[in-house]
C-alpha cells in the first residue's frame, strides 16, 4: 500500500515538473499542505523530506525562510555515483570518458536546436565582468555554466540532469584546479563552440568540444 508522505511527494514532484511550481517559488507553508491534502504535519514533513532528498525543494531557515522549488533534478544521480566514487569504483578517467560523450553530443545538438535565448545565454555566459578577469574561481564556476547551457540548449533534458551530476562529482570528489590561464584559453575554445553553435554547424561544434575536452584531460594530467 502506499503511504500518504509518498502519495503528497509524487502529486508536488508532478507540479514541479509540469510548470505549475515554477524554480525559486515558495510552497505554502507546513500547515496549509497538511489543510490541503487532509494529513497531519507529520506526514507532510516526510513528503518534504523526501522532495529535499530528490533535489527538489530547498528549505531554508530563519524570517525569510521557508520551502522552495528547486532545480536540482540531479541530487538522486550525484548521491548515486558519490556511492560508487566511495567504494573505489569510478575514477577520474571513467568522468572524462562519459563527458567526451555526453558533451561533444550536447555541443552537435545544440548546432540544430538551440534557440535565440539559448544562444543568447551562452554568448551572455562569455562576457566577463573587468573586476572578475583575474579571478580564477570564479571563471571556473562561469565555466561550468557554459558546459550546463550547453546541456541545456541541447533540448535534451536526459543529457541536462546527467551533465549537472557529473560536473557536481568532478569538482567535489576529483582534482579541482584555479588557472587564469587554462580559463582564459577556455574562453577562446568556448567562443569558437558557439559560433558554430550559431551558424548550425553541428560537426565542426562537435570537432571542437572533444578537442576542449580531450584538452582539459591533458592539462589536469600535467597538474601536480
Amino acid at each position: 500500500m502506499i503511504r500518504l508522505s509518498e502519495k503528497i511527494t509524487a502529486h508536488v514532484r508532478t507540479r514541479i515538473f509540469n510548470g505549475s511550481y515554477r524554480t525559486g517559488e515558495r510552497l505554502p507553508p507546513e500547515l496549509e499542505m497538511a489543510k490541503e491534502h487532509r494529513v497531519s504535519r507529520s506526514v507532510i514533513r516526510e513528503s518534504l523530506r523526501n522532495l529535499e532528498s530528490l533535489g527538489l525543494v530547498t528549505v531554508k531557515k530563519g524570517p525569510k525562510g521557508g520551502i522552495f522549488v528547486s532545480r536540482h533534478y540531479h541530487k538522486p544521480i550525484s548521491d548515486s555515483l558519490q556511492g560508487l566514487v566511495n567504494a573505489g569504483r569510478i575514477t577520474e578517467d571513467n568522468i572524462f570518458d562519459t563527458r567526451l560523450l555526453l558533451e561533444v553530443h550536447a555541443a552537435e545538438q545544440a548546432a540544430i536546436y538551440a534557440d535565440e535565448d539559448d544562444i543568447d545565454y551562452l554568448r551572455s555566459i562569455l562576457v566577463i565582468p573587468r573586476e572578475k578577469e583575474e579571478d580564477a574561481k570564479w571563471l571556473q564556476a562561469n565555466r561550468s555554466k557554459f558546459h550546463l547551457g550547453l546541456a541545456k540548449a541541447s533540448k535534451n533534458p536526459v543529457l541536462e540532469v546527467l551533465m549537472n551530476g557529473l560536473i557536481v562529482l568532478l569538482r567535489q570528489y576529483f582534482k579541482d584546479f584555479h588557472d587564469v590561464g587554462f580559463e582564459r584559453q577556455s574562453l577562446v575554445s568556448y567562443t569558437n563552440i558557439l559560433d558554430s553553435i550559431e551558424t548550425r554547424r553541428p560537426k565542426t561544434a562537435r570537432l571542437l568540444m572533444e578537442e576542449y575536452i580531450r584538452g582539459m584531460r591533458q592539462f589536469m594530467l600535467q597538474l601536480p
